[in-house]
């Protein structure tokens, strides 16, 4: 597995996880107020967007590691 996919896999299940609560443990009422959209938006942004942005900063474009 490459570096960027370590960084990302734990983003990944975090949505995964927060998905299938969402499907199948909350009621519709609860997965579709406003302030669980929103939630649920900034949360897969977060668990997916910091940890890109951690590796990109930590190992910028261009630099092999080989």
């Amino acid at each position: 597995m490459n570096k960027l996919m370590s960084y990302l896999l734990p983003g990944f299940l975090v949505v995964a996880v927060l998905s299938l609560a969402k499907s199948f443990f909350l009621s519709p009422d609860v997965a579709t107020a406003g302030w669980f959209v929103t939630f649920y938006f900034v949360a897969c942004v977060v668990a997916v967007i910091i940890p890109a942005l951690v590796y990109f900063l930590r190992t910028p474009p261009g630099i092999s590691h080989k």
